[in-house]
């Protein structure tokens, strides 16, 4: 038997429109006495509670629900009807307080239901009329929306990251190298740990362009970016892509003698692929010069200094033979380790 026949069996029964209404009302509509007694409960909300009418109508709230007691929810609606105010309570805040559950398609249940809710205490007038003041409890299901928006900032993140990423390489790309420059710069300043940075330049790349041809040097590029990804690999090293054959690494927690060991291990990893590069130079494959620095902690604009440094020692390096790794020191001298 449904809530609605069971109530037509008394007198003031629904007429029929109204009952087919409210069987056809998607959300939960409960109607309680000052007493918080169920005087009225539609079917939507006995079929995603699991309930009987029996076991829900003239019984007290929390004795149908026993895990609304002590609740938000009840301490709102105790509040609300004494007040006589409407109150909202979002999932957002104040998640599923109801025992309520999705349907499925084969009709059990499944996850626990995203409420909406809101509570509305009759009016002065009303209650009047009906001798005695009812709260309306309002019980929306919000799961598809809250999907919908998760979905959605899923979707913005994973955009985000993208927008973050080199297409060529699949490391980072330079506006994240500025993002995650700054950030570890603060942190380190905030922590008084110190940062290591690394700038790589593939050496003599427009001749291995011009000899091997595009498709060739996008090939090393990706290659050169592995090599890098392989060394550096702990959680928070930051590789990106500077431009054209330039990449660049931050080494979170790193001081000047550790950034140095990183770029000298870098160097010879990719001097161990071989890497064919028959117009260079300098030798028969493809090598790195790197630029090394390390945060100053008391640099004004540490940062910008930092970055300074390090591409100043790479400049050094490619005009001091390249296949080699210089580091500035404190001081601002050049010294090569080649």
């Amino acid at each position: 038997m449904s809530d609605l026949d069971a109530i037509a069996e008394h007198p003031g029964h629904l007429p029929p429109w109204l009952d087919w209404l409210l069987s056809n009302t998607q959300m939960g509509l409960l109607v309680l006495n000052p007493d918080t007694r169920v005087v009225f409960v539609n079917k939507w909300l006995l079929v995603r509670a699991g309930l009987s009418f029996e076991q829900v109508n003239g019984h007290h709230l929390h004795e149908v629900f026993p895990v609304l007691e002590g609740s938000h929810f009840q301490r709102t609606l105790k509040q609300s009807m004494r007040t006589g105010f409407p109150a909202v309570l979002s999932q957002t805040l104040h998640p599923s307080p109801f025992p309520l559950y999705v349907q499925t398609i084969q009709r059990v249940r499944g996850a626990l239901m995203r409420q909406s809710i809101h509570i509305v205490p009759m009016g002065p007038k009303d209650a009047v009329a009906a001798g005695q003041r009812m709260t309306l409890v309002q019980i929306s299901d919000v799961s598809p929306n809250m999907m919908r928006e998760g979905l959605l900032k899923a979707q913005a993140e994973k955009m985000s990251d993208i927008a973050l990423v080199d297409v060529l390489t699949g490391i980072g790309n330079r506006r994240a190298f500025e993002q995650s420059l700054d950030a570890e710069v603060r942190a380190a300043l905030r922590a008084h740990t110190p940062v290591g940075l690394l700038m790589l330049d593939v050496d003599h790349f427009k001749l291995f362009n011009d000899h091997y041809g595009h498709p060739a040097g996008d090939r090393c590029l990706r290659t050169v970016a592995e090599v890098v990804r392989r060394v550096c690999r702990r959680p928070r090293d930051v590789i990106t892509r500077y431009g054209g054959e330039e990449l660049a690494v931050i080494l979170p927690e790193t001081d000047l003698a550790g950034a140095v060991r990183v770029a000298s291990d870098v160097v010879s990893a990719l001097r161990e692929t071989h890497l064919a590069h028959e117009r260079s130079p300098s030798a028969a494959f493809v090598t790195l010069s790197v630029g090394v620095s390390a945060l100053v902690a008391d640099a004004t604009n540490a940062a910008a200094d930092l970055l300074h440094r390090a591409d100043a020692a790479l400049y050094a390096a490619k005009n001091t033979g390249r296949n080699r790794v210089v580091y500035c020191d404190p001081l601002g001298n050049m010294v090569s380790t080649a």
